[in-house]
Protein backbone atom coordinates (compact mmCIF):
# COMPACT_ATOMS: atom_id res chain seq x y z
CA UNK A 1 0.00 0.00 0.00
CA UNK A 2 1.47 3.74 -1.03
CA UNK A 3 2.59 5.69 2.09
CA UNK A 4 0.31 8.44 0.24
CA UNK A 5 -2.70 7.03 -0.07
CA UNK A 6 -2.15 6.33 4.09
CA UNK A 7 -1.30 9.96 4.50
CA UNK A 8 -3.95 11.01 2.31
CA UNK A 9 -7.18 9.41 4.03
CA UNK A 10 -6.12 9.77 7.12
CA UNK A 11 -5.39 13.35 6.65
CA UNK A 12 -8.77 13.92 4.98
CA UNK A 13 -10.32 12.09 7.72
CA UNK A 14 -8.91 14.52 10.53
CA UNK A 15 -10.15 17.62 8.50
CA UNK A 16 -13.67 15.89 8.30
CA UNK A 17 -14.05 15.48 12.22
CA UNK A 18 -12.20 18.86 12.49
CA UNK A 19 -14.82 20.45 10.00
CA UNK A 20 -17.91 19.09 11.67
CA UNK A 21 -16.37 20.45 15.17
CA UNK A 22 -16.01 23.80 13.70
CA UNK A 23 -20.01 23.56 12.43
CA UNK A 24 -20.99 22.60 15.73
CA UNK A 25 -18.68 25.22 17.61
CA UNK A 26 -20.20 27.86 15.51
CA UNK A 27 -23.37 27.03 15.69
CA UNK A 28 -23.21 27.01 19.18
CA UNK A 29 -21.45 30.41 19.42
CA UNK A 30 -23.49 32.17 16.45
CA UNK A 31 -20.38 32.48 14.57
CA UNK A 32 -20.68 32.41 11.03
CA UNK A 33 -16.58 32.74 10.08
CA UNK A 34 -16.36 29.35 12.16
CA UNK A 35 -19.49 27.77 10.29
CA UNK A 36 -17.88 28.78 6.89
CA UNK A 37 -14.52 27.26 7.79
CA UNK A 38 -16.27 24.13 8.93
CA UNK A 39 -17.87 24.06 5.88
CA UNK A 40 -14.73 24.68 3.39
CA UNK A 41 -13.09 21.55 5.97
CA UNK A 42 -15.99 19.33 4.92
CA UNK A 43 -15.78 20.57 0.85
CA UNK A 44 -12.35 19.66 0.92
CA UNK A 45 -12.24 16.58 2.79
CA UNK A 46 -15.30 15.63 0.96
CA UNK A 47 -13.06 16.05 -2.56
CA UNK A 48 -10.37 14.34 -1.31
CA UNK A 49 -12.34 11.01 -0.52
CA UNK A 50 -14.21 10.68 -3.60
CA UNK A 51 -10.95 11.19 -5.68
CA UNK A 52 -9.35 8.58 -4.20
CA UNK A 53 -12.81 6.12 -4.39
CA UNK A 54 -11.26 3.71 -6.97
CA UNK A 55 -8.44 2.83 -4.30
CA UNK A 56 -11.16 2.59 -1.39
CA UNK A 57 -13.01 0.00 -3.43
CA UNK A 58 -9.79 -1.85 -5.28
CA UNK A 59 -11.13 -5.80 -4.40
CA UNK A 60 -8.58 -7.39 -1.98
CA UNK A 61 -7.16 -6.94 1.35
CA UNK A 62 -5.36 -3.74 0.28
CA UNK A 63 -8.71 -1.50 -0.19
CA UNK A 64 -10.68 -3.91 2.60
CA UNK A 65 -7.91 -2.34 4.89
CA UNK A 66 -7.63 1.03 3.94
CA UNK A 67 -11.50 1.53 3.93
CA UNK A 68 -11.32 0.13 7.49
CA UNK A 69 -8.66 2.52 8.57
CA UNK A 70 -10.18 5.62 7.02
CA UNK A 71 -13.56 5.10 8.96
CA UNK A 72 -11.26 4.15 12.02
CA UNK A 73 -9.85 7.33 11.34
CA UNK A 74 -12.44 9.47 11.19
CA UNK A 75 -14.23 7.97 14.23
CA UNK A 76 -10.68 8.52 15.86
CA UNK A 77 -10.52 12.13 15.01
CA UNK A 78 -13.99 13.19 16.03
CA UNK A 79 -13.33 10.86 19.34
CA UNK A 80 -10.18 13.16 19.89
CA UNK A 81 -11.55 16.06 19.40
CA UNK A 82 -14.42 15.54 21.50
CA UNK A 83 -12.36 14.11 24.37
CA UNK A 84 -10.84 17.89 24.60
CA UNK A 85 -13.84 19.66 24.02
CA UNK A 86 -15.26 18.02 27.28
CA UNK A 87 -12.06 17.84 30.02
CA UNK A 88 -11.03 21.56 28.98
CA UNK A 89 -14.53 22.58 29.77
CA UNK A 90 -15.02 24.38 26.63
CA UNK A 91 -18.93 23.46 26.57
CA UNK A 92 -21.19 23.84 29.28
CA UNK A 93 -23.02 21.44 31.62
CA UNK A 94 -26.08 20.72 31.00
CA UNK A 95 -28.44 20.07 33.43
CA UNK A 96 -28.42 20.36 37.52
CA UNK A 97 -25.34 18.30 39.18
CA UNK A 98 -27.26 15.59 41.64
CA UNK A 99 -24.94 12.80 43.06
CA UNK A 100 -26.29 9.18 43.84
CA UNK A 101 -26.99 8.74 47.36
CA UNK A 102 -26.46 5.00 46.64
CA UNK A 103 -22.97 4.14 44.81
CA UNK A 104 -23.30 0.50 44.66
CA UNK A 105 -26.45 0.93 42.48
CA UNK A 106 -26.13 1.64 38.86
CA UNK A 107 -29.97 3.75 39.02
CA UNK A 108 -28.74 6.60 40.19
CA UNK A 109 -27.79 9.89 37.60
CA UNK A 110 -24.26 11.17 37.25
CA UNK A 111 -22.83 14.00 38.25
CA UNK A 112 -22.93 17.26 36.06
CA UNK A 113 -18.96 17.78 35.30
CA UNK A 114 -18.50 14.03 35.29
CA UNK A 115 -21.31 12.79 33.14
CA UNK A 116 -19.84 15.81 30.83
CA UNK A 117 -16.31 14.42 31.07
CA UNK A 118 -17.40 11.02 30.15
CA UNK A 119 -19.86 12.29 27.28
CA UNK A 120 -16.59 13.38 25.70
CA UNK A 121 -14.89 10.18 26.81
CA UNK A 122 -17.35 8.48 25.16
CA UNK A 123 -15.97 8.46 21.14
CA UNK A 124 -12.59 7.41 22.57
CA UNK A 125 -14.10 4.30 23.78
CA UNK A 126 -16.08 3.58 20.70
CA UNK A 127 -13.10 4.31 18.48
CA UNK A 128 -11.05 1.78 20.88
CA UNK A 129 -13.97 -0.70 20.56
CA UNK A 130 -13.82 -0.73 16.48
CA UNK A 131 -10.04 -0.57 16.83
CA UNK A 132 -10.47 -3.96 18.94
CA UNK A 133 -12.93 -5.36 16.54
CA UNK A 134 -10.75 -4.53 13.20
CA UNK A 135 -7.37 -6.12 15.11
CA UNK A 136 -9.92 -9.43 15.58
CA UNK A 137 -10.97 -9.35 12.64
CA UNK A 138 -7.71 -9.59 10.89
CA UNK A 139 -6.20 -11.61 13.92
CA UNK A 140 -9.11 -14.10 14.57
CA UNK A 141 -7.68 -17.28 14.05
CA UNK A 142 -4.00 -16.71 15.38
CA UNK A 143 -5.29 -15.34 18.66
CA UNK A 144 -7.29 -18.18 18.68
CA UNK A 145 -4.31 -20.89 18.19
CA UNK A 146 -2.48 -18.35 20.58
CA UNK A 147 -4.78 -19.23 23.79
CA UNK A 148 -5.70 -22.62 22.61
CA UNK A 149 -2.15 -23.99 22.36
CA UNK A 150 -1.54 -23.95 25.76
CA UNK A 151 -4.69 -26.05 26.51
CA UNK A 152 -3.81 -29.75 27.68
CA UNK A 153 -0.59 -28.65 28.97
CA UNK A 154 -1.18 -27.06 32.60
CA UNK A 155 -3.77 -29.32 34.39
CA UNK A 156 -5.19 -26.77 36.96
CA UNK A 157 -5.58 -24.17 34.58
CA UNK A 158 -7.42 -26.83 32.18
CA UNK A 159 -9.55 -27.79 35.23
CA UNK A 160 -10.66 -23.97 35.74
CA UNK A 161 -11.64 -24.11 32.20
CA UNK A 162 -13.69 -26.76 32.46
CA UNK A 163 -15.19 -25.59 35.35
CA UNK A 164 -15.54 -22.23 33.80
CA UNK A 165 -16.75 -23.33 30.31
CA UNK A 166 -19.89 -25.79 30.95
CA UNK A 167 -23.02 -24.70 30.54
CA UNK A 168 -24.31 -25.07 34.63
CA UNK A 169 -21.70 -23.64 36.72
CA UNK A 170 -21.47 -19.93 35.75
CA UNK A 171 -25.53 -19.67 34.36
CA UNK A 172 -26.10 -21.11 38.07
CA UNK A 173 -23.60 -18.80 39.53
CA UNK A 174 -25.51 -15.63 37.64
CA UNK A 175 -28.76 -16.67 38.70
CA UNK A 176 -27.52 -17.20 42.44
CA UNK A 177 -26.77 -13.12 42.48
CA UNK A 178 -30.11 -12.24 40.70
CA UNK A 179 -31.48 -14.22 43.40
CA UNK A 180 -29.77 -12.52 46.06
CA UNK A 181 -30.65 -8.82 44.90
CA UNK A 182 -34.04 -9.96 44.66
CA UNK A 183 -34.10 -11.02 47.75
CA UNK A 184 -32.55 -7.73 49.41
CA UNK A 185 -36.03 -6.19 48.88
CA UNK A 186 -34.72 -3.27 47.09
CA UNK A 187 -36.96 -2.03 44.07
CA UNK A 188 -34.41 -1.18 42.39
CA UNK A 189 -32.66 -4.20 42.34
CA UNK A 190 -35.35 -6.16 41.59
CA UNK A 191 -36.40 -4.05 38.36
CA UNK A 192 -32.62 -5.14 37.12
CA UNK A 193 -33.12 -8.94 37.87
CA UNK A 194 -36.69 -8.05 35.71
CA UNK A 195 -34.62 -6.57 33.20
CA UNK A 196 -31.96 -9.48 32.92
CA UNK A 197 -34.76 -12.24 33.24
CA UNK A 198 -36.12 -10.11 29.71
CA UNK A 199 -32.51 -9.83 28.24
CA UNK A 200 -32.05 -13.55 27.93
CA UNK A 201 -35.01 -14.79 25.80
CA UNK A 202 -34.52 -11.08 23.85
CA UNK A 203 -31.17 -12.11 22.91
CA UNK A 204 -32.14 -15.89 22.25
CA UNK A 205 -33.95 -14.46 19.72
CA UNK A 206 -31.40 -12.06 18.21
CA UNK A 207 -29.18 -15.04 17.85
CA UNK A 208 -31.44 -17.76 16.34
CA UNK A 209 -32.69 -14.50 13.86
CA UNK A 210 -28.44 -13.86 13.07
CA UNK A 211 -27.06 -17.64 12.88
CA UNK A 212 -30.34 -17.61 10.12
CA UNK A 213 -28.37 -15.16 8.34
CA UNK A 214 -24.69 -16.39 8.76
CA UNK A 215 -23.35 -19.27 10.09
CA UNK A 216 -19.68 -19.91 11.23
CA UNK A 217 -18.34 -23.32 11.10
CA UNK A 218 -16.68 -23.95 14.90
CA UNK A 219 -12.82 -24.14 15.23
CA UNK A 220 -12.78 -28.27 15.31
CA UNK A 221 -14.82 -28.21 12.61
CA UNK A 222 -11.93 -26.42 10.48
CA UNK A 223 -8.83 -27.06 12.45
CA UNK A 224 -6.80 -29.18 14.35
CA UNK A 225 -7.45 -27.80 18.19
CA UNK A 226 -6.91 -29.03 22.10
CA UNK A 227 -10.59 -29.71 22.62
CA UNK A 228 -12.07 -29.27 26.21
CA UNK A 229 -15.70 -29.22 26.00
CA UNK A 230 -18.07 -31.10 23.31
CA UNK A 231 -18.73 -30.83 20.02
CA UNK A 232 -21.50 -28.11 19.80
CA UNK A 233 -23.22 -27.81 16.08
CA UNK A 234 -24.88 -24.61 16.22
CA UNK A 235 -23.15 -21.43 14.72
CA UNK A 236 -19.94 -20.08 16.14
CA UNK A 237 -20.66 -16.68 15.44
CA UNK A 238 -21.65 -15.04 17.82
CA UNK A 239 -20.81 -16.96 20.77
CA UNK A 240 -24.49 -18.01 22.76
CA UNK A 241 -22.93 -18.29 26.33
CA UNK A 242 -20.87 -14.58 26.05
CA UNK A 243 -24.31 -13.29 24.53
CA UNK A 244 -26.49 -14.56 27.70
CA UNK A 245 -24.08 -14.30 30.17
CA UNK A 246 -22.82 -10.33 29.44
CA UNK A 247 -26.73 -10.03 28.44
CA UNK A 248 -27.71 -11.42 32.67
CA UNK A 249 -24.33 -9.29 34.05
CA UNK A 250 -24.67 -5.50 32.77
CA UNK A 251 -28.45 -6.19 33.78
CA UNK A 252 -27.21 -6.72 36.87
CA UNK A 253 -24.54 -3.88 37.23
CA UNK A 254 -27.43 -1.62 36.47
CA UNK A 255 -28.84 -2.32 40.04
CA UNK A 256 -26.30 -3.36 42.21
CA UNK A 257 -22.42 -2.71 40.62
CA UNK A 258 -20.94 -4.55 43.28
CA UNK A 259 -22.71 -7.49 42.36
CA UNK A 260 -22.57 -6.54 38.66
CA UNK A 261 -18.58 -6.53 38.67
CA UNK A 262 -19.20 -9.87 40.16
CA UNK A 263 -21.33 -11.01 37.50
CA UNK A 264 -19.32 -9.63 34.65
CA UNK A 265 -15.90 -11.14 35.92
CA UNK A 266 -18.12 -14.49 35.71
CA UNK A 267 -19.35 -13.63 32.31
CA UNK A 268 -15.47 -12.52 31.36
CA UNK A 269 -14.55 -15.97 32.80
CA UNK A 270 -16.41 -18.21 30.38
CA UNK A 271 -15.84 -15.94 27.26
CA UNK A 272 -12.20 -16.69 27.66
CA UNK A 273 -12.77 -20.32 28.75
CA UNK A 274 -14.75 -20.94 25.91
CA UNK A 275 -12.01 -19.51 24.03
CA UNK A 276 -9.07 -21.40 25.76
CA UNK A 277 -10.97 -24.65 25.38
CA UNK A 278 -11.11 -24.28 21.23
CA UNK A 279 -14.94 -23.82 21.55
CA UNK A 280 -15.02 -20.26 19.72
CA UNK A 281 -13.00 -18.09 18.08
CA UNK A 282 -12.08 -14.25 19.98
CA UNK A 283 -13.83 -12.79 17.74
CA UNK A 284 -17.43 -14.56 18.58
CA UNK A 285 -17.30 -14.35 21.96
CA UNK A 286 -16.75 -10.45 21.80
CA UNK A 287 -19.85 -9.91 19.16
CA UNK A 288 -21.76 -11.84 21.91
CA UNK A 289 -20.65 -10.07 24.86
CA UNK A 290 -21.59 -7.11 22.87
CA UNK A 291 -24.54 -8.15 21.79
CA UNK A 292 -25.67 -9.33 25.16
CA UNK A 293 -24.30 -6.05 26.44
CA UNK A 294 -25.51 -3.77 24.28
CA UNK A 295 -28.91 -5.27 24.56
CA UNK A 296 -29.14 -4.96 28.64
CA UNK A 297 -28.15 -1.43 27.93
CA UNK A 298 -30.49 -0.52 25.63
CA UNK A 299 -33.22 -2.01 28.23
CA UNK A 300 -32.22 0.30 30.77
CA UNK A 301 -31.38 3.15 28.63
CA UNK A 302 -35.04 3.28 27.74
CA UNK A 303 -36.66 5.78 30.36
CA UNK A 304 -40.21 3.75 29.80
CA UNK A 305 -38.96 0.11 30.12
CA UNK A 306 -36.89 1.07 32.62
CA UNK A 307 -39.69 2.61 34.69
CA UNK A 308 -42.17 -0.21 34.03
CA UNK A 309 -39.55 -2.74 35.52
CA UNK A 310 -39.18 -0.44 38.44
CA UNK A 311 -43.07 0.25 38.91
CA UNK A 312 -43.49 -3.78 38.54
CA UNK A 313 -41.02 -5.01 40.89
CA UNK A 314 -42.73 -2.64 43.36
CA UNK A 315 -45.65 -4.49 42.66
CA UNK A 316 -44.44 -8.13 43.14
CA UNK A 317 -41.28 -7.58 44.86
CA UNK A 318 -43.09 -7.14 48.60
CA UNK A 319 -45.58 -10.36 47.29
CA UNK A 320 -43.52 -12.74 45.86
CA UNK A 321 -39.64 -13.85 46.70
CA UNK A 322 -39.23 -15.79 43.34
Amino acid sequence: MAWYLVAGYLGASWVAALGVLLLRWGRGRASWELQGVGVLLLLASGIGFFAGVPEIWTPGPAGTELAAMSGLAMLGAWGVLRALQALTGSRPASGVAISDPHPSRGEGPEPGAEGMRNAGLRPLLWGGLLALLLILWRWDVPLFFALNAYAGRVPWLDGLARLLINDYAVPTALAMLAWWMWWSGDPVQQAAVLRAVLAVPLSGALLEAMNAVYFRPRPFTDHEVHLLFYHPSDSSFPSNAATVAWAIAVSLKTGNRRVGWVAMGLAAGISLARVYGGVHYPLDVVAGALLGAGLSGALFRSRMFRAASLRLARRIGGRFRL
